[in-house]
């Protein structure tokens, strides 16, 4: 209902500027005048840091562009931006999903996004992979966005923990084994966590899902229809009961607290949990957040059953940026440039590092690697996605808000002994499915 109530909105805006704009003449800056563009992205402390710095470097090579940075934090963003593009008020420049572009390219019509193929004479896509842009960022034949970088699932650990159980950092493990792992720690010290543990709907989205897919290789949804038959959907809610019941993490109502910003859990402050899932593009803010266990920092492999159709686990687009289809010619333009600079400058890419993964240019990580900017924790745990093969992923469906809230609510359920593995499973095929019915009829 709310995607049905946004889209009116969009199409009344979408009109509205038609109208308004009619009989007006374009407007466009001239070489003198001063263009300002609004930079929007979401991330951690490391991520704002560089970006800023880099929006400062591009203002002093362009002293006529005035570029204001608009961040925070993960929690609220779509909404934040979906509100604004509904008004025509986006950042010219703004952090998006490619999840998401997908559901934007349908919007009634409505142009949400600019083409960025118009700007193919100010943009290089030769920098990027054949078929990358294709399979991640192009819908209806438009170029939605432009990938920064390429990401993948992470493990972080903690060596000053996993050593006390004499732990293999090379090893292959499986969802069995965080109990086996967890029990030896809790031999060594009751208070340690094999796992730092996340909330509810990003459990949903990663170990829940990743466990249904490793057993049965298809996709989270076919034809708007859960993929998963009861018996599997039953077993991966029995994996998360033992998960919580054992104390492989801590409570989920603690791990709650801590939403969006993982490593400030004072677990993981104080060297007290073994693992911390992430991404590539948020390893540094992870291992900064470990003090004076800094220098504990390893990685390994991530979790695949023996056996496992397929390994869930995908390389994918990191950050990507699009321009907002309010954005008028003159700042449409210098917002291509803006995004050109920071995917293929080389002094854009080192002062980017890696806070969003590892950038696609060549030219760019030749420069970290010169700077000594390339983090070996990030390039081993590349290496490890690139031995576990191109897996399945996410897809777009599992991110739908309330898909996401029915694998919230129903894993909280579980967690909390309010309903057993097998109610919980009857119950989450029926929603789901209830709700991927009503998407697949607003796409008809």
């Amino acid at each position: 209902m709310k995607t049905r109530i946004l889209v009116l909105c969009l199409v009344l805006v979408f009109v509205g500027a038609l109208v308004f704009g009619a009989g007006q003449k374009e407007t466009t800056a001239t070489k003198d005048e001063t263009i300002t563009l609004r930079f929007a992205w979401w991330g951690g402390d490391s991520r704002h840091e560089a970006y800023m710095a880099a929006a400062e470097r591009y203002m002093e090579l362009n002293p006529n562009v005035k570029i204001v940075s608009e961040y925070g934090g993960w929690d609220g963003y779509r909404e934040k931006l979906y509100t604004q593009l509904a008004g025509g008020n986006a950042p010219h420049v703004f952090q998006n999903h490619y999840t998401w572009l997908a559901e934007q390219a349908a919007w009634s019509g409505a142009e949400v996004v600019k083409d960025l193929q118009q700007y193919s004479e100010i943009i290089d896509l030769s920098i990027f992979p054949d078929g990358l842009l294709k399979e991640f960022v192009i819908h209806n034949d438009q170029l939605l966005a432009l990938p920064s970088s390429v990401n993948t699932d992470a493990l972080v650990a903690n060596k000053a923990v996993l050593d006390k159980i004499g732990f293999d950092y090379d090893q292959k493990w499986s969802f069995d084994d965080f109990f086996a792992f967890s029990e030896k720690l809790k031999a060594v010290d009751s208070s340690l966590y094999f796992e730092n543990g996340m909330a509810a709907s990003d459990i949903h989205m990663y170990w829940f899902l990743a466990y249904m897919v490793q057993k049965t290789g298809l996709p989270f949804a076919t034809d708007y229809t859960l993929s998963y038959d009861e018996a599997t959907v039953t077993e991966a809610f029995r994996f998360l009961e033992k998960y919580f019941a054992s104390g492989v993490v801590e409570p989920l109502g603690t791990l709650e607290l801590y939403t969006g910003n993982y490593p400030q859990n004072p677990k993981w402050v104080n060297g007290e949990t073994g693992v911390l899932f992430g991404m590539l593009s948020t390893l540094e803010n992870y291992v900064n957040a470990m003090g004076d266990y800094k220098d504990d920092a390893t990685v390994i492999r991530l979790p695949i059953m023996e056996g496992a159709k397929d390994p869930y686990y995908q390389t994918k687009v990191g950050q990507i940026f699009s321009i907002a289809a309010s954005v008028e010619d003159a700042e449409a333009l210098e917002a291509a440039k803006f995004i050109n600079w920071m995917n293929t400058d080389e002094e854009a890419g080192v002062l980017l590092k890696l806070s969003r993964g590892i950038p696609v240019s060549e030219k760019q990580n030749q420069a970290l690697s010169e700077a000594g900017l390339l983090s070996p924790l990030v390039m081993q745990a590349m290496e490890y996605a690139n031995e576990a093969g191109a897996g399945i992923g996410q897809g777009t469906l599992i991110r739908n808000n309330e898909i996401s809230r029915i694998g919230a609510d129903m894993i909280s359920s579980v967690a909390f002994g309010q309903s057993t593995p097998e109610e919980a499973a009857k119950e989450y095929i029926k929603l789901v499915n209830r709700k991927l019915q009503e998407l697949k009829t607003a796409q008809q």
